[in-house]
Order: C-alpha cells, then structure tokens, then sequence
C-alpha cells in the first residue's frame, strides 16, 4: 500500500476489484462498486501544483477509509480519482453509504498550500445488480467513468448510480425474433401487387428505364430542300412554341431552324407550301419515347422558315402515361 495516502495503489485495487466481480457471479453475493472524483483537482493541481494535489488526494482517501467498514477497499484510480470496493454491499445500503462518504468530504474544508479550501467529490456507484453477465473490470469501470464526468457535469458534490439503485429492476419482455429478410421479401411483394392494381403505369417503370436513362437528342425530320441557316424565328413564333411546351410540362433540350428557299417573284408565290411540315409533323408534334419534337414554320422573305424544338417527358410524367401506351413502346414488344 501507499502509506503517505494509505490506500491502494492502482494495480492493487484493479486486481481486488476483478478478484470481488468473480466472487460475485460465482457465489451470487452482493457487491458495491463507487468511483470517487475530486470536483476541484483540475483548480488544485494548476494552482497549487501536483504535491498539493497528492496531498489532498491523500487526506480525501483518509476520509473515506475512516467511514468506511474494515473489509471494504479504496484505491487509488487517478489523480483526481479514488475507487472504493465494498463486498457485500447490498443494492439497498449502497446509496446510503456513497451520500455518507459524500457528505464527509464535504462538512469540512481541507488545507492547501496553508489555506483551508472547501473540496468536494462526485461519487458513480454500481451493485452486482446492475452489472450484466460476464462484465469485466473494465467495462464496469467505462460505465462509473461515465456516470462520475455526468455527476461532475451536472454541478459536483452528487451522487450518481450506474443503474436504478432504489427501485426494482424493469422486466425485459422477450419478443419473438422476427425474420428480417422474410419481412423484407413480403413488402416488396406487396409493394409489387399494389402497383399493379393502383398504379399500373408505374409496374410499367422498370422495363422503361433505358427510355428514362436516354437524354440523347433525337434528330428531327426535316423537309429534303430545307437548308440551314443563320435566321432566327420571330418572337411571336417562339412564345408560341413555349406555349405549347409548357403546357406539355416539356423539357426543351435545343432548337433546329432551317429555311425553304424559293425563288423571287410570282413563280415563288405559285411554289410556296403553306405547310411545308404537315406530312412530317401531323398536328404539328411527333413522339418517339421520351422525345417530343414540336415543328411550326413561318413566311419569311425569300422562303419559309421551319423551326423544330427537341423536348424531352419528364421521367415522372413519361412513367404516368396510359399502360398500353408503356407496352406499346417496348422494343422486344414490337
């Protein structure tokens, strides 16, 4: 032992208490466990140096032993910290004992560096009831760590227990071991089965996705004598195809202009094609999968001008079309 502090030194006291734990799950006997934390040490130590910390680690130890039974065992834990193990301890006497040791530091102040100083500890405590089956001396002393830096947090000069000290402990019910793939397995079947009756366009979904993947631009069919060209189409014309484009909720990928030219004078007026782009583009729209190009044409001097917008359905709309329609357009389908 430390004689100057009178208590165990580290190593001792670890190997009383896993030597107290495996009585314990051996014999069944009660057991209490009390970590003991200085709320001060970190003041004394940067104010006074570590001999002055010692010596008050020495005379809160002393303390402790001399309210404590014969048998019962304090240790030295850390430089702020003292492990108390107390065989025998039943759950119902521990609390009393751990605010007995608390209030004993606590009535009367302690001299460092020739000043009286009020000094306080934090007490984490644990029975045998609290402990699960096969903890060990370190898992046991994780849990009072974490209790003693909550009890420290909370304001100092507490106590704190690892488990519920004072009333019974709560009955776990064992609940019966669910199949967790099995379960899985029979929402994705339901999940299946409610596409099919509620949404079936959606069933639908999984042999578009090449469709639904494909942003490409689809090429636009355009009149063999329509050339390109650097004209642009009039505001009026554009409005009008954003119009239409966005009452079609359309994604618009680019635009394509290109212009019919013909020849000036009478000739060309005999020659001109009010719509020029009706046999490509019936109603003025064309459809393949996601694509939807939009044509119109206007008179322009020296021609016609022929715009077509490259739109893209969005996904979520595309998959919202009519079922048919979604069988109709698979490629093995055709």
């Amino acid at each position: 032992m430390n004689r100057p502090a009178a208590i165990w030194n580290r190593d001792s006291i670890l190997e009383l208490l896993s030597r107290e734990l495996l009585r314990s799950a051996r014999e069944g006997s009660p057991l209490g466990v009390m970590l003991a934390g200085i709320d001060q040490s970190r003041t004394i130590l940067s104010e006074h140096g570590q001999a002055q910390g010692e010596l008050v680690l020495g005379e809160v130890a002393k303390r402790l032993s001399a309210l404590l039974r014969p048998y019962d065992h304090v240790g030295r834990y850390s430089t702020e910290q003292l492990l108390v193990v107390a065989p025998g301890c039943k759950p119902a006497s521990i609390l009393p004992l751990a605010e007995k040791l608390r209030a004993g530091i606590a009535q009367s102040p302690i001299e460092v560096s020739g000043t009286r100083t009020p000094v306080t500890i934090s007490v984490a405590l644990a029975t045998a009831a609290d402990l699960s089956p096969g903890q060990d001396e370190e898992d046991v002393l994780r849990s009072l760590d974490q209790v003693l830096y909550r009890a420290q947090v909370n304001g100092g000069n507490r106590v704190e227990s690892v488990g519920s000290v004072s009333s019974p402990k709560t009955r776990v019910r064992n609940w019966p071991r669910i199949n967790i793939p099995l379960v899985i397995a029979g929402l994705l079947v339901a999940g299946i089965l409610a596409l099919f009756i509620f949404a079936p366009a959606w069933a639908c979904a999984p042999f578009r996705l090449g469709d639904i993947l494909d942003t490409s631009e689809l090429p636009p069919p355009l009149p063999g004598n329509c050339q390109p060209t650097a004209d642009a189409p009039s505001e009026a014309l554009l409005q009008s195809l954003e119009s239409q484009r966005q009452t079609r909720g359309l994604i618009l990928q680019s635009t394509v202009t290109c212009k019919i030219v013909l020849p000036s004078g009478a000739r060309a007026i005999r020659q001109r094609d009010p719509h020029p782009l009706e046999s490509l583009y019936p109603g003025g729209t064309i459809q393949y999968r996601r694509h939807v190009l939009i044509a119109t044409s206007q008179d322009v001097p020296g021609g016609t001008l022929c715009t077509v917008e490259l739109c893209l359905t969005p996904w979520w709309k595309y998959i919202d079309q009519a079922g048919d329609r979604c069988w109709d357009q698979l490629a093995f389908w055709k």
